[in-house]
């Protein structure tokens, strides 16, 4: 466990005992462009082809840097066809949903600011809205650059752009159709409104808006409206009587908007998507099993809003359930009216980049709108991060700032500020999350957030660690998980998501450091061990206590540390695992002095170092472990000797469990009087016997400054003989545990 007050006391001891590698940690190497950020993308088609016309498509793209793995993308949607594909491209048929696309793509190595260009000639073929999206990537996970060309296809004519009847403004629920009557009359039909997800399963929309209407000569008269349940499903009651005596013609029209979300073409609020199923004639008065189902149709631009509308539920589902307040849906609990995101997209709007609007300003025409790129429908987590963005926003009552410009982001690259890092990294939290995930995902790749830590190639270190978001998100991430997902050595995160949003509400955090005091001091410990598992904390000190190894990873700012019982030798030790790179140890004195090194160089021998008595004072003594390959795993032990002498002719028994290094005991020899030790292993063990003389010029001894036994193997005696000792004192007699377990039997003779 971390022990903050003891590595303050260590700060300034570190460095003079040439423990200090801290500053020894490569920084992360440095990619001259983002993800999302290395190309710009240019798609244009020289006319809006009706059915059986064609047109010329261009696509341009320029590297901002050379990219040695530059890879282009160009769909096709069934609406279209090459007539003459564009050269140089391997063609493969694909599926988005359940939409057909006909994909190309072509990896290359490419220059700076050296455009690529494609040319090819389509032909519309069936009427319909027609998305050419261009993606261009290099090789790592993470969004990729994207440009588009939109038309909407007619038999006749067609048009750049959305279509039209997909703008239409859905209807606003008046007095006389409110919530309260909406269940009123004799009359009910029932269903399910549907979407086609990504991957081509069928899902039902949650908390979206249902209104029914009659539609007949005499025109069209609203009866009802109701909101579906988590699958999707509704039912809808109303006076089901025409004046004519027949039956109600209903038809339903579907609207993602709920009190908590929508999802619109533009940030007017009743801009919002909306669209209409097949009339149903006559339904039978009195009746209540006609079924009216509605499912968007593919490539339609409903069935991205619903895309978009769904993810939102997802959040609101896992957010509010965090928040554990039964009585109260709100993204911030007490509120009396509770405030609603919106979302704005269009599939034919191409941003640079999503985002969010924390107020009006250049590219914000007002609070608490997500503006979405055209490909986000496609994105599993984008909307997730942006309500993350939101949620912040609402519950703060203002996005905190310190003035600095954040800019674009990514998340494994230093941002400007701490704060920067913590707004986003909340966001991306809040994304992976949502879905209890380990990995932020985009349509096509994913970078794992929870499993970065010193030496992840790629991943930033120490004060740059502090202003990089994934580094922020893996903390939160390994503080909100447990069991399984604890990885070693410091994600020892027991607290669950619930406790994270709760300190979330407590205060406005300016960062990461500030979110983490929140939590209380009885959670230091945990937060402070994610701090170090993902390399921001630099100074983590942790207590050793006699007989309990630990397996720790070398060649990180760690310092391990014991306290001595004066009067007892102690003896720290460290080796590899099996299989493992060789390791070496260093102790030294917390209140200063030269440290110790013990660094045989068989990988498999344990190194140690035995701290002499002390004769009335508790010292500490500070450990570090180091090793050709960076964060090889080792065991390491403190071992305080037993209390009371080996004598001659009086053999001690005792256990040495699997798992530890070694085990101490003392005897006292006389100058010039010849002894021998030796232990044998009662269960087969492998064990090697060293004996180490009193030193009164140094605190430690090194492995090397023990006289060791001929090592015999397994189930073998091992032996020491002293056939003339040069002191007067006590002896430390150190059994090291090879192999095996089990008893030993440790003779004086």
């Amino acid at each position: 466990m971390s022990r903050r007050p003891l590595a303050t006391i260590l700060a300034g001891t570190l460095a003079a005992v040439g423990l200090t590698t801290a500053a020894g940690v490569p920084a992360a190497a440095t990619t001259s462009c983002d993800p999302g950020d290395c190309f710009s993308v240019n798609v244009s088609l020289d006319r809006a082809p009706a059915v059986g016309q064609t047109a010329k498509l261009t696509v341009e793209i320029t590297p901002k840097h050379d990219i040695p793995d530059a890879t282009t993308i160009i769909e096709l949607p069934e609406t279209l066809r090459w007539a003459t594909p564009p050269a140089g491209l391997t063609r493969a048929a694909a599926t988005i949903g359940r939409s057909p696309v006909d994909r190309a793509t072509r990896t290359l190595r490419a220059r700076a600011n050296r455009p690529i260009r494609y040319e090819g000639l389509v032909a519309a073929v069936t009427p319909g809205p027609a998305s050419i999206r261009v993606q261009a990537r290099d090789g790592r996970p993470g969004p990729s650059s994207d440009g588009l060309a939109y038309v909407t296809v007619g038999a006749k004519s067609s048009a750049f752009g959305m279509p039209r009847e997909s703008r239409a403004r859905r209807t606003e629920r008046s007095a006389a159709t409110s919530a309260a009557t909406s269940a009123a009359g004799d009359t009910c039909v029932q269903g399910r409104v549907t979407y086609a997800r990504t991957d081509g399963s069928i899902g039902g929309v949650p908390m979206a808006e249902v209104d029914a209407f009659d539609t007949d000569t005499n025109g069209r008269l609203k009866l009802g409206w109701t909101e579906t349940d988590a699958s999707g499903g509704y039912r809808l009651c109303f006076p089901g009587t025409e004046e004519d005596g027949t039956g109600q013609d209903v038809v339903i029209e579907v609207s993602p908007v709920n009190l908590y979300w929508s999802v619109g073409f533009s940030e007017k609020a009743d801009d919002i998507y909306t669209d209409a199923g097949t009339p149903t004639p006559d339904v039978a008065p009195g009746t209540s099993t006609t079924v009216i189902d509605y499912r968007s149709t593919s490539g339609h631009p409903m069935e991205g809003a619903f895309r978009l509308h769904s993810a939102a539920y997802d959040t609101w589902k896992a957010y509010t359930g965090w928040l554990n307040e039964p009585a109260d849906d709100c993204w911030k609990p007490g509120e009396q009216n509770c405030q609603s995101a919106t979302l704005i997209w269009a599939p034919d709007k191409v941003l640079s980049r999503s985002y969010y609007c924390a107020g009006a300003g250049t590219d914000c025409r007002g609070r608490f709108q997500i503006n979405l790129d055209a490909s986000e429908h496609l994105e599993k987590m984008t909307v997730p991060h942006e309500l993350g963005h939101f949620i912040m926003d609402y519950t703060y009552g203002a996005m905190p700032s310190d003035g600095t410009a954040c800019g674009k982001h990514y998340m494994t690259t230093p941002m400007n500020s701490t704060l920067c890092a913590w707004k986003e990294g909340w966001a991306d939290w809040v994304a992976v999350q949502t879905y209890g995930e380990t990995h932020y995902r985009w349509a096509t790749s994913a970078l794992d957030l929870e499993g970065p830590r010193w030496y992840s190639d790629g991943w930033p270190t120490g004060p740059d660690a502090g202003k990089t978001e994934g580094r922020v998100a893996g903390v939160l991430l390994d503080l909100a998980d447990s069991g399984p997902r604890d990885e070693p050595y410091w994600d020892l995160g027991i607290l669950g998501p619930e406790a994270i949003v709760d300190a979330f509400g407590k205060v406005a955090a300016r960062d990461l450091d500030h979110f983490l005091s929140t939590l209380g001091a009885q959670h230091s410990d945990l937060t402070q061990g994610a701090m170090f598992q993902n390399a921001i904390n630099t100074d983590h000190v942790e207590n050793l206590t006699d007989r309990h190894p630990v397996r720790r990873p070398a060649n990180v700012p760690l310092r391990t540390a014991f306290v001595t019982t004066p009067g007892r030798w102690h003896v720290v030790a460290a080796v590899t695992v099996p299989d493992g790179a060789d390791v070496d140890l260093a102790t030294a004195p917390n209140a200063g002095g030269d440290a110790v090194r013990s660094a045989d160089w068989t990988a498999t021998s344990t190194d140690f170092v035995a701290v002499q008595p002390s004769p009335a004072t508790r010292n500490w003594f500070v450990n570090a472990v180091t090793s050709g390959t960076d964060y090889q795993e080792y065991a390491m032990e403190v071992t305080e000797a037993a209390a009371g002498n080996l004598e001659a002719g009086t053999p001690q028994e005792f256990p040495i469990a699997a798992g530890r290094l070694t085990e101490v005991r003392t005897t006292w020899i006389e100058q010039g009087v010849p002894a021998t030790i030796t232990v044998v292993p009662r269960d087969g063990q492998d064990l090697d016997l060293f004996v180490m003389a009193p030193d009164p010029a140094a605190w430690g001894l090194p492995r090397s400054a023990a006289r060791k036994s001929a090592s015999g193997g397994p189930n073998k005696l091992e032996r020491v003989t002293i056939g003339d000792p040069k002191v007067t004192g006590l002896y430390a007699v150190v059994v090291v545990r090879k192999a095996g377990d089990g008893n030993v039997l440790l003779t004086r003779i």
